[in-house]
């Protein structure tokens, strides 16, 4: 039995609809455009392709039985294009025609071409269109175009001298993005460098506009540097009320640190401020029980130089874990939380956790991963609850305790555990569900898993050295590979592996 196919049918049907359009078969209704050209049509396929049409033509309005219609839309070419489309399903989107075909799929309410020439605009967001695009799509409310356009612009202000209309901006514009936390500036340098760049372009309008735009700019995150040097000196600091940010933001505990401490809006760092990986130094004595914390400054590629960015802390710690802005430290009884880059110890009410479970810092949660004896628990705290509890989650397959724990991938990997486990787990957050990979070629625990660019290492513990390697991100749901890279180092340290997560051990 033979079958027709519907495609195929669909187009030859739409062909001959478009040959009696423009034969004027059987049409009864004809367009009349600003340019007075015509456009025979039949009424059932405007009223079929678009809700304007087919509310005029049984609104039982004056317009609706007329014979000739005229359009009041300024752009006659667009019309024409518009009506070929509802006859054929073609049509040709350029960077010449889109912001037009948008006005007229608004004008004849055709939504699904209008999403369409949204997501035109959406895929061809760049520096030179991006703020007259955000303005477009407020113009018409395209939601998706004005946060496309809008996180472009934030993504790539570090590059504002190259964007596009920027200092056309108006004030409410350049308020609303150097207010964002999500602006993309790993330090407040450029933030001023940005307002006052947008000043100058207009100096005599917008002198008086800055003091006004000046506080929204987090001056304890400026550079010592810039501060002392550049913005503390810049006449538009100094002929208005705003060198009093400059002053307070140097003396605050983020430089100098000799004024009261500093506690505002200006205080909260943008979300790009934790971007630029740092390496620390945690430094603990057990008599006296003291612990201090340096950060690392590479000194001309030849070298390091440790600098200490918080004075000791009268106790010591169990364990450290790491957040992407902060330190973990943790006993039985006490969790403080360090934010080197703030300069900031916070102290957050803690509940006991067994010591044999992995603990992981993963989407704003501390994990608990296994358990003594070997378990297949995995719990959970949020710190920032009034009232943290530690809280089930999903188990994982096999029993363990002390596995090695990553986050790597928008997925959570297991390794090993205490007793010579050799088992890899993997948890996948999106579908909430674990699934076994394949197994490590020896045993491996009391060590640390760190990710590190397209790389997961596995380092230390009893019986290996790992190393993991991701070459195809995941997409694969083949088993993963491992390979060793080196054999016995002595004693505690005897091996490195490479693993690559979509294949298999090697």
């Amino acid at each position: 039995m033979s079958g027709l196919n519907l495609d195929s049918h669909l187009k030859a049907f739409v062909a001959s609809l478009h040959k009696l359009q423009e034969k004027e078969v059987m049409t009864d209704v004809t367009l009349i455009l600003p340019d007075q050209s015509a456009i025979p049509c039949h009424k059932v396929v405007l009223m079929a392709a678009s809700p304007f049409f087919d509310t005029m033509f049984q609104s039982g309005l004056k317009e609706g039985a007329e014979q000739n219609i005229k359009l009041d839309f300024a752009d006659s070419d667009i019309i024409k294009i518009l009506v070929e489309f509802f006859y054929t399903g073609d049509i040709e989107l350029t960077a010449e025609n889109i912001k037009a075909l948008v006005a007229g799929s608004e004008f004849l309410c055709c939504k699904h071409l209008r999403a369409h020439c949204e997501e035109y605009l959406v895929d061809t967001v760049d520096l030179s269109n991006c703020i007259d695009y955000y303005r477009y799509g407020q113009v018409f409310n395209l939601k998706l175009l004005i946060k496309t356009a809008f996180d472009f612009l934030l993504s790539k202000f570090r590059e504002f001298k190259e964007i596009s209309d920027f200092n056309i901006l108006t004030e409410d514009e350049l308020v609303e993005v150097v207010s964002c936390d999500r602006l993309n500036a790993e330090n407040e340098d450029v933030v001023f460098e940005a307002v006052v760049h947008w000043v100058n372009a207009d100096p005599d309008a917008r002198k008086e506009v800055f003091p006004r735009i000046a506080p929204l700019i987090r001056f304890p995150f400026c550079t010592q540097t810039a501060l002392a040097d550049k913005i503390c000196c810049s006449s538009l600091m100094l002929k208005s009320e705003c060198i009093q940010l400059a002053h307070e933001a140097l003396l605050s505990q983020f430089h100098f640190n000799c004024g009261p401490p500093l506690d505002n809006a200006r205080c909260i760092p943008r979300q790009a401020f934790h971007s630029t990986p740092s390496l620390y130094r945690l430094i603990q004595s057990n008599s006296p029980n003291i612990i201090s914390l340096s950060v690392a400054s590479f000194v001309d590629g030849s070298g390091i130089k440790w600098k200490t960015i918080l004075p000791c802390i009268t106790t010591t710690f169990a364990r450290v874990i790491t957040s992407p802005s902060g330190l973990y430290l943790i006993n039985d009884n006490e969790c403080y939380f360090v934010q080197p880059k703030l300069k900031r110890v916070t102290s957050f009410p803690w509940k006991p956790v067994n010591q044999y479970s992995a603990l992981a810092f993963i989407d704003g949660k501390i994990f608990a991963f296994g358990d003594a004896p070997a378990s297949k628990s995995v719990k959970s705290i949020n710190l920032q609850e009034l009232n943290p509890e530690w809280k089930s989650e999903q188990e994982m397959l096999h029993a363990v305790d002390m596995p090695l724990i990553v986050q790597f991938a928008n997925k959570v990997y297991a390794f090993g555990g205490y007793q010579t486990t050799v088992v890899t787990q993997e948890f996948d957050p999106a579908l909430n569900e674990w699934r076994m990979r394949s197994q490590m070629p020896g045993p491996c625990y009391w060590g640390c898993a760190v990710a590190l660019g397209d790389k997961i290492y596995v380092v230390g513990g009893r019986e290996k050295v790992e190393l993991l390697l991701s070459e195809k991100h995941l997409r694969s749901t083949d088993l993963p590979k491992y390979r060793v890279m080196c054999q016995k180092m002595g004693l505690k340290y005897s091996a490195m592996q490479r693993f690559t997560p979509d294949s298999s051990w090697l």
